[in-house]
C-alpha cells in the first residue's frame, strides 16, 4: 500500500527521510519501503493498540501525538507522549507477544505502520535496506531501555 498517494515521490522522500528509522536510506530506498507502509489515521481518543493486544508491527508518527497509558509500575512515571518522527511497538517486529501500554491519539494522528509481514518481506527482497531499518529500530530500542534504567521521562517505545 502507498503511503502518501497522491504526494510526489520527492515529497515522499522528503517526509520519510525525517523519520529516524528511514535516515540512512537513499531516495530509492525510501521509495521501495513506502510500497511496505500502511497509513492509518486516527481522530483525538481514537485507540491505535490496548495493553495485551498481540503486537503486529511498529506505528510510525508523521503528523499529530499518541499518548500511551502503561500499567507497569517501572513506566508509570515516563512521559508518554509521541509525536512527529517517533515511534511505538518496535518489539512487535520481533514477535507478537501482547503491547504493554494502550496507545490513544491525543489529536488527529497520520501514522504509517511497519507490520512484521513487510519487514520480513524487505529482509527477503533487499537485505540492504533491511538491515539498515533494523540497525535504526536496534538503536532506538537500546536508547529507549537505556532511558528505563534511568528512569527518564521520555520513553515511547511499547
Amino acid at each position: 500500500m502507498r503511503f502518501f498517494g497522491a504526494d510526489t515521490d520527492a515529497q515522499k522522500v522528503e517526509m520519510l527521510q525525517r523519520i529516524p528509522i528511514f535516515q540512512k536510506l537513499t531516495r530509492n530506498e525510501i521509495l521501495e519501503v513506502n510500497d511496505l507502509l500502511h497509513e492509518r489515521i486516527y481522530e483525538k481518543n481514537e485507540i491505535v493498540f490496548e495493553e495485551g493486544d498481540p503486537g503486529h508491527g511498529v506505528f510510525i508518527v508523521v503528523s499529530g501525538k499518541l499518548r500511551a497509558d502503561p500499567k507497569h509500575d517501572v513506566m508509570k512515571t515516563a512521559l508518554m507522549d509521541v509525536g512527529p518522527g517517533e515511534s511505538v511497538g518496535e518489539l512487535a517486529l520481533f514477535d507478537e507477544g501482547p503491547r504493554s501500554a494502550t496507545v490513544v491519539a491525543v489529536e488527529r494522528t497520520v501514522t504509517v505502520a511497519l507490520f512484521q509481514a513487510e519487514l520480513t518481506t524487505l529482509l527477503t527482497k533487499n537485505k540492504n535496506i533491511g538491515v539498515k531499518v533494523l540497525m535504526e529500530i536496534g538503536r532506538i530500542i537500546s536508547k529507549r531501555a537505556r532511558q528505563i534504567l534511568r528512569h527518564e521521562q521520555h520513553i515511547p517505545t511499547l
